[in-house]
C-alpha cells in the first residue's frame, strides 16, 4: 500500500446555500449560467436579482430655470426675493439689554461725544506724552539750524504744553519766543512748565521765574505792556490764548512784519478741518504778513489721508472734510507763486516715538523784496 492517503470527508469543502448567489447551485454556485437562458432578464426579476434604473438625481434649480420658467408663467422674478422662507426656523431676538448694559453703552457715548468735543482742534493734553518717550527730548530740534533763532524773534503756533517752545527758548537763545494755543487749558500748564525748565540758580517766586514780577508786573495785570526785558532764558518766553486764523480776509490789512520765525507744526490738518480751504489759506497769508522779510515759515504738514479719521469727530468736521479741494500736495505751489515766498527748503522727516509721527518738515523763506505778482502783504 502506497503512503498515499486520501482525504477522508471532513477534509473536503462543505458548501451551504448561504454562500451561493440568488437562483445558483453546487455545479453552478454563481448562478453564471442564467445569462444562457432564453430571457435572463425576466429570470432574474423572478429571483429579484435585477439592477435598479437609475433615477436622475433632482437638482438644485439654478436662477437661470427660475427665470425661464417665470417666462413661462409670466410672475415676476423679484417676488421671490422677498418671499418668507416657512421650511426656516424663525430669527432669534436678543435679549433685552440689563440696566448696567444700558448704563455702560450710555457711559461709551458720552465719553466719546466729551472727546470729540474737547480735542477737536488737536489740542490733545497728552500730545507730547504720546509722540516722545519719557526724559526725550523731541527730535525735531535737531533738524533746526540755531542761527534761524539766534536773538531772533519766533512764534510757536499751536504750541501744547510748550515742551518745543521751551526746548528752543533755553538751547537756542532767541531774543523773544511766543507760544500761542487755542486751549486756554494748555496755556496755563506751559506757563506753569516754564520754571521745570530754569536752572537751580533761577530765583522761582511761586509758579514762575521771580524776574517774571519785574519784567511783566504781577501775572494778573495782563493787560498792561511789557517792561524793557533780557533776552536770557527764562525771561525770553511767554504764552498765550489765541486763535491765529481771522475772521475774514479784510482784517489782515491790519498785520504787520513782526517775526523773523513762526513755527507751524502738526496743526495744517486741524486748521483745515475746522476753517476748510478758507480757513488754511488765510492762515498762510496771516503768517506771510506777519514775517519780517527774510524770515521763515517752518511747517510739517498732515497727509491728507490722515484727514479722514478726525472728520468723524463733529458733523461740521465732516462737512468742511467734505469739501476741501486745497489738499497738502497744493501747499508749496501756492505758498510760492501765489503767497510769495521766495524758496522752501526740505529738511526731511525727523524721527519719532510712532510712525504717524514721522512727518516732512518744509522751511519757506520770504524775499527780501517782494515779488511783483506776489500778495504785498507784511512789506512796509
Amino acid at each position: 500500500m502506497s503512503g498515499f492517503r486520501r482525504g477522508g470527508f471532513r477534509g473536503r469543502k462543505r458548501f451551504y446555500r448561504d454562500n451561493f448567489a440568488p437562483g445558483g447551485s453546487k455545479t453552478d454556485p454563481l448562478n453564471i449560467n442564467i445569462e444562457l437562458l432564453d430571457d435572463p432578464e425576466a429570470e432574474k426579476k423572478r429571483l429579484g436579482i435585477l439592477e435598479p434604473e437609475e433615477v436622475p438625481s433632482k437638482r438644485r434649480k439654478s436662477e437661470k430655470d427660475d427665470k425661464k420658467d417665470d417666462k413661462k408663467t409670466g410672475k415676476s422674478p423679484y417676488k421671490k426675493k422677498f418671499q418668507k422662507n416657512h421650511h426656516s426656523s424663525p430669527k432669534k431676538k436678543a435679549p433685552p439689554l440689563t440696566k448696567e448694559q444700558k448704563d455702560a453703552a450710555e457711559f461709551r457715548k458720552n465719553k466719546t461725544e466729551y472727546f470729540n468735543r474737547k480735542y477737536r482742534y488737536g489740542n490733545f493734553d497728552r500730545y507730547y506724552g504720546v509722540r516722545l518717550n519719557p526724559g526725550e527730548s523731541d527730535k525735531r530740534l535737531t533738524v533746526f539750524d540755531k542761527q534761524w533763532f539766534e536773538h531772533k524773534q519766533i512764534l510757536d503756533i499751536g504750541c501744547n504744553v510748550g515742551f518745543l517752545t521751551l526746548s528752543i527758548a533755553k538751547d537756542f537763545s532767541p531774543r523773544r519766543i511766543l507760544g500761542i494755543d487755542i486751549d486756554e487749558h494748555l496755556i496755563g500748564v506751559a506757563r506753569k512748565n516754564i520754571r521745570h525748565y530754569c536752572d537751580h540758580e533761577t530765583e522761582v517766586a511761586g509758579k514762575f521765574p521771580a524776574s517774571f514780577g519785574v519784567q511783566f508786573g504781577t501775572i494778573s495785570q495782563r493787560t498792561e505792556a511789557p517792561r524793557s526785558f533780557s533776552t536770557k532764558f527764562p525771561d525770553n518766553i511767554w504764552f498765550k490764548k489765541e486763535n491765529y486764523v481771522m475772521e475774514n480776509d479784510e482784517m489782515l490789512d491790519m498785520i504787520q512784519p513782526e517775526f523773523d520765525v513762526i513755527l507751524a507744526l502738526s496743526i495744517t490738518k486741524w486748521i483745515h478741518l475746522n476753517w476748510g480751504d478758507d480757513g488754511m489759506r488765510r492762515f498762510f497769508k496771516r503768517a506771510f504778513a506777519q514775517l519780517h522779510p527774510g524770515g521763515r515759515l517752518i511747517i510739517e504738514p498732515q497727509a491728507f489721508e490722515t484727514y479722514r479719521k478726525r472728520a468723524k469727530m463733529s458733523e461740521e468736521l465732516k462737512t468742511n472734510y467734505s469739501k476741501i479741494e486745497f489738499k497738502p500736495d497744493d501747499f508749496e505751489m501756492y505758498l510760492i507763486e501765489t503767497i510769495g515766498f521766495e524758496s522752501v527748503d526740505k529738511l526731511g522727516v525727523s524721527g519719532a516715538k510712532s510712525k504717524g509721527f514721522e512727518r516732512p518738515i518744509d522751511v519757506y523763506l520770504k524775499p527780501v523784496r517782494p515779488k511783483t505778482d506776489a500778495i504785498p502783504l507784511g512789506y512796509i
